[in-house]
C-alpha cells in the first residue's frame, strides 16, 4: 500500500467531513490521525493546515483542531455567499479560455453522472470535489480562488447533507449541474463554467431556505 502524504490525508479528511452531519464539530487529534494513516505528525499537520485554509477545520484555543460546524441559521447566508463569489469570479476572470485538461475532466465527469443509475454520497463527494478543484485551478487570482474554494466546500457540505436527509440519499442537483458544466465546455470560457454553477435549480431558493 502506498504511503500516505499530506495531500492524500487531506483528501481523506475532506471526504470524512463532507459525509458527516455538517452541524457536528469533532476534534481531530494529530497523534490519532498519524497512527491511523501510518505517518508522522508532520504530514498530518500539513494536511490540517490545508483544510484550515479551506475553512473545513478550525483551531480552537484549549481544544485543538476541530471540524468547522455549520449553523442551520446561517445556511442561506452560506449558500448566498457561494453564489455571490461565483458571480464575482465570472466577472473578474472573464472570457479566458478553459484549459484542455479542464475540458476533458468535465466531459468525463458528466458522462459518469449520466451513465450512473444512481449516485451514492461517496460518488457525489468525488464528483463535487473534482469539479471544485477544476474550477478553482483554472482561476488566475489565488486570493479569489481560495475564497471561492472555501465557500464552495461549505455549499457542497450543505448539498450533501440535503442528499443524506432525503429518502433517496441522492443529490438531485448533481446531474443538472454537470450537464450545464459540460455545455460550458462547448463555449470554452471560464466565465461560462462559473456561470454554469449558479443557474436553474442550484440557485438558492429563499422561500424554503434551501
Amino acid at each position: 500500500m502506498a504511503k500516505h502524504n499530506a495531500e492524500t490525508i487531506a483528501n481523506s479528511l475532506r471526504k470524512r467531513i463532507c459525509l458527516e452531519p455538517p452541524t457536528q464539530s469533532p476534534v481531530l487529534h494529530e497523534q490519532e490521525l498519524a497512527h491511523e494513516f501510518g505517518v508522522s505528525r508532520t504530514p498530518v499537520r500539513q494536511a490540517l493546515q490545508r483544510l484550515a485554509y479551506e475553512r473545513l477545520v478550525e483551531v480552537r484555543s484549549g481544544v485543538g483542531t476541530v471540524v468547522s460546524a455549520l449553523k442551520v441559521e446561517d445556511k442561506q447566508r452560506d449558500i448566498d455567499l457561494a453564489f455571490s463569489l461565483l458571480k464575482v469570479a465570472s466577472e473578474i476572470e472573464g472570457d479566458r479560455p478553459l484549459s484542455v485538461e479542464a475540458n476533458a475532466y468535465i466531459v468525463a465527469l458528466e458522462r459518469q453522472v449520466n451513465a450512473a443509475n444512481e449516485i451514492d454520497l461517496e460518488t457525489n463527494f468525488t464528483i463535487r470535489s473534482t469539479s471544485l478543484n477544476i474550477i478553482t485551478n483554472e482561476m488566475n487570482s489565488d486570493i479569489l480562488g481560495n475564497a471561492l474554494k472555501a465557500a464552495l466546500w461549505r455549499l457542497f457540505r450543505w448539498r450533501m447533507a440535503e442528499a443524506a436527509d432525503s429518502s433517496s440519499g441522492i443529490d438531485p442537483r448533481l446531474t443538472e449541474v454537470m450537464t450545464r458544466m459540460a455545455e460550458a465546455t462547448r463555449i470554452g470560457t471560464l466565465r461560462a463554467l462559473l456561470e454554469a454553477q449558479s443557474m436553474a435549480s442550484d440557485v438558492p431558493t429563499h422561500s424554503n431556505g434551501s
